[in-house]
């Protein structure tokens, strides 16, 4: 082997075997030593000494799982994973890899990994977060994991305002003050920092309690699927929904 190509070698080695390194634990999802609860709908796996926050978001999920499943018209005898951490650093690692080390943002407390759900333990101590709003989220990414195996291409707009309306997460009156209405294509973005910092989680959920309240929601059901247009599914265009769902905004928030 040439003096070259040993040293291409030598350098393509140090470049890969630190990118395997970073990103090793988003493959591993279980935490160390992990214990799990196990029932019909979901499988929480959680850290030894956590678990009075396991018992609680296998108690809170269970039985909101088959409730969810059914107001999604999803059949599936399949249980979701759970995987629960003790605190937001072990979660963050899963999420983004050991790069985190140098930072990540301190508002992220759950997600999902398609069909998997990963998030904070409902006692972990967060600053904005309290048990209540870490078991929503929890309710939050559930639905998220369920949409995803609906249609995994649903847009990001959507399958928020899908995951906080079923999770409650109701936006408080007078939240437009702080964001004004996003425009049509602000609701195509998928980026999730300009979702959040353009108010997209409380309007996302706006826009599906409108559609819900106006065309009922299997026409929801009908949109989260992606196999029809607007135009088939509410005899109007994306853009005459859009209007009405803004005159819908400002007449109730």
């Amino acid at each position: 082997m040439n003096k070259k190509l040993k040293i291409l070698y030598v350098s393509i080695f140090c470049v890969l075997i630190p990118a395997v390194l970073q990103t090793l634990p988003v493959f591993i999802l279980k935490p160390m030593v992990a214990k799990q609860i196990k029932g019909k709908n979901i499988v929480v796996y959680y850290q030894n000494g956590d678990e009075r926050g396991a018992r609680q978001v296998y108690d809170n999920l269970e039985n909101s799982a088959e409730e969810i499943r059914k107001k999604l018209k999803f059949n599936s005898s399949k249980p979701t994973n759970i995987y629960i951490y003790a605190n937001q650093k072990s979660l963050w690692i899963r999420k983004y890899g050991f790069i985190t080390i140098l930072g990540a943002p301190n508002w992220f407390v759950g997600d999902n990994k398609k069909d998997k759900v990963i998030m904070i333990s409902p006692y972990a101590k967060v600053s904005g977060y309290d048990n209540d709003s870490i078991l929503r989220v929890a309710t939050h990414e559930l639905v998220h994991t369920i949409n995803y195996q609906i249609n995994p291409k649903l847009s990001y707009w959507n399958d928020n305002g899908v995951a906080t309306f079923l999770a409650k997460q109701s936006p408080n009156k007078g939240f437009t003050k702080y964001n004004s209405i996003p425009t049509i294509d602000d609701m195509k973005s998928e980026n999730e920092v300009y979702f959040g910092n353009i108010g997209g989680y409380q309007y996302s959920y706006t826009y599906i309690e409108f559609l819900n309240k106006q065309y009922g929601w299997d026409k929801v059901l009908d949109l989260i699927t992606g196999k029809e247009t607007y135009n088939k599914i509410f005899s109007k265009s994306e853009q005459e929904i859009y209007k009405e769902w803004i005159d819908y905004v400002k007449l109730n928030y």
